[in-house]
């Protein structure tokens, strides 16, 4: 009945977001930016760089909050998108997890289709807001809405495939490495790596350490940022190759996999990361996880690729005490507002 009930309520989200026909005016650069220090942005900021899963519903409530004062406030909107597909994401740290879990896709939808709404220019939300449409769609069981957010997400890879390959490719890889959308995702992590850093890539010798460990002063690089550690992801290289070498573990070839997590080590951050002892376990276990990884029944991190272990997000954008340390007087409202990260203005080259 849980079950049941919460698909209606994902049901009458859908419907309400496909029937709305809002005319929106679109924000100007200050309107987004003179909000960006409000109380709600630091409190969400705080709880998703510690991984705090447990207040996701504290986290919503506020920006909800923010978000009845005002429901055309970018922020607040995406914020709310975000949170709800964290929660999404890592719902199995969720203490007292219930079916009403999968509400979130649809919430994550509304809000993003709103937030992308008001703000087109920024393609973050649009890859975000395909996945959480395929998401629904595959919850709700409805190709139709699945088929339209893959192609939402096609759309987003060819207007910022640096940060897109990754977040529609994730979506993928707790297919069966057989399948044809596993390959493609596969085939869009490599890809990456050419868009990224340089122009092609030997597989077989994937040598690109030297771009991995620049240091970048204030990670001032447009749609590049996608490729190195900000403080919004201090450890978005690192959580890049596990993910990557996951992936390809499952493929079989267990040591083309270990040449993508030791990558994981040439980050400038790499000794900080939450997640070092997961990817040293992984190097040492990464045969057995050729077989570990498919087996449906296993549970805890070292047994199941990153996607499905709860800390999808986190293996990015946690923050260790150390990494909290280094940003401690870090003007972050300025960093955005400088590299204007909601792309008001349109993403920079």
């Amino acid at each position: 009945m849980m079950m049941k009930k919460s698909i209606i309520i994902l049901t009458l989200l859908i419907f309400a977001i496909s029937c709305a026909t809002l005319k929106i005016s679109k924000p100007s650069f200050d309107d987004v930016y003179n909000q960006i220090e409000n109380e709600e942005n630091e409190y969400f900021w705080e709880q998703f760089h510690t991984g705090n899963i447990e207040n996701v519903d504290s986290i919503i409530n506020k920006l909800e909050q923010q978000y009845k004062k005002d429901t055309t406030n970018v922020i607040a909107n995406a914020h709310l998108g975000f949170a709800h597909i964290w929660a999404l994401s890592e719902w199995q740290r969720i203490p007292n997890v219930t079916a009403k879990v999968t509400d979130h896709a649809a919430l994550s939808y509304k809000y993003f289709s709103k937030a992308y709404q008001l703000n087109s220019n920024d393609k973050r939300i649009l890859g975000f807001l395909a996945d959480a449409q395929m998401a629904y769609g595959s919850i709700s069981k409805s190709k139709k809405l699945s088929r339209k957010g893959y192609f939402k997400g096609l759309k987003s890879i060819k207007e910022w495939p640096e940060f897109n390959k990754f977040t529609i490719g994730v979506t993928f890889s707790s297919y069966n490495p057989n399948a044809k959308f596993f390959q493609k995702a596969l085939d869009w992590q490599w890809t990456t790596l050419e868009d990224c850093y340089t122009s092609k890539i030997d597989k077989n010798n994937p040598s690109i350490k030297e771009f991995i460990s620049k240091e970048i002063p204030e990670h001032n690089l447009g749609r590049d940022r996608a490729c190195y550690n900000s403080w919004i992801a201090p450890h978005n290289i690192e959580g890049y190759f596990l993910h990557m070498g996951d992936m390809i573990t499952k493929t079989g070839d267990y040591t083309a996999a270990i040449k993508i997590y030791e990558l994981a080590k040439s980050s400038p951050n790499y000794n900080t990361w939450t997640f070092k002892e997961v990817l040293e376990n992984r190097i040492t276990n990464a045969e057995r996880n050729t077989k570990t990884f498919l087996d449906k029944k296993q549970k805890g991190m070292d047994n199941v690729i990153i996607n499905n272990s709860g800390n999808l997000c986190m293996s990015c954008h946690k923050m260790s005490k150390q990494d909290k340390e280094m940003f401690k007087n870090y003007n972050w409202p300025a960093y955005f507002k400088t590299n204007d990260i909601y792309s008001i203005k349109g993403l920079k080259k």
